[in-house]
């Protein structure tokens, strides 16, 4: 899997110097490996891979193991969009703005491995009713964060779980240099002209927003992370809305990537949720949703 979603509005990348993409990946390349050598110790165990499963940009993972992993399928501009998303609540999936915005409802499959089989641990729902951040705007890449609301409680299962959001207590956290896990159903490379069928997965390691701003000119905010894309695995079309995961907990969602493509080593951007957590319990959007319990 990788790139989602090639900024189509917001920041263009289309004059890019070829000497700034060097050093950014020079840069980058200090929290992926040194003299063979993880810099950043993952907390988080990596993707087991099988043999023979191997793609090109992300692995299949074991069915069902992601069971807070949503597929939303809906018509925008009267084209098709495949997002990813997370199921947060029994009736609630939080996606990517850019997933929903124009779109007059959604298909929302849960307990997948294969969208394109019909599962037996499969629930699917269609809704209507999005919440989408007030700030977000077609143009403008902040903001990226939307909720779906299913029109009835999924039932859980172990094919089918919810997923924890940071807590209040982490508003400061910024996760730099620890390892991410992203799942989803987008392209598997630039020149695949379909998207995964099956769910995928990478390990990626959170970076420093400040090193994120060279290639995207100096565009991006506080409420916005990045993660590594130099070993070109990385999140593709169809991935937007999908969720960045450190230690089974959601701190991000994938937003967008560069003009440039899926494989030329650019950073994913995404959506810190830690800048949204008063919009998401104080606000009242998780009206469903109860506070994570005090440890």
């Amino acid at each position: 899997m990788q790139y989602l979603e090639k900024v189509s509005t917001g920041v263009k990348m289309r004059g890019f110097n070829i000497f700034v993409l060097i050093l950014f990946v020079s840069a980058s390349l200090l929290y992926d490996d040194v003299d063979g050598k993880s810099v950043a110790k993952p907390k988080q165990k990596p993707i087991t891979k099988k043999k023979n499963v191997k793609i090109v940009n992300g692995d299949e993972v074991k069915p069902h193991s992601l069971p807070y992993m949503a597929a939303i399928q809906t018509f925008i501009d009267e084209k098709p969009v495949l997002c990813g998303g997370s199921l947060i609540a029994t009736s609630l999936v939080l996606t990517a703005a850019r997933c929903v915005k124009g779109a007059s409802e959604a298909e929302i499959t849960l307990g997948a491995h294969d969208i394109d089989k019909e599962e037996s641990t499969q629930q699917q729902f269609t809704s209507s009713e999005f919440i989408i951040h007030p700030d977000y705007e077609d143009d403008d890449n902040r903001h990226d964060i939307a909720i779906i609301q299913l029109p009835a409680a999924v039932t859980l299962n172990e094919n089918i779980a919810t997923i924890p959001i940071p807590k209040l207590s982490d508003i400061t956290t910024n996760y730099d240099e620890q390892l991410g896990l992203i799942a989803g159903w987008g392209k598997t490379s630039d020149t695949d002209p379909k998207s995964s069928s099956v769910l995928r997965a990478i390990n990626v390691t959170i970076i420093p927003t400040v090193i994120c701003e060279l290639p995207y000119l100096l565009s991006l905010s506080g409420d916005q992370m990045c993660t590594t894309g130099v070993t070109q695995k990385n999140i593709c079309l169809g991935d937007s809305g999908s969720p960045l995961v450190v230690n089974g907990v959601q701190v991000g969602i994938a937003s967008y990537g560069s003009d440039f493509g899926c494989e030329v080593g650019l950073p994913g951007v995404h959506t810190r949720l830690t800048s949204y957590l008063s919009w998401l319990y104080i606000g009242g959007v998780k009206r469903s949703v109860q506070k994570p319990k005090k440890h």
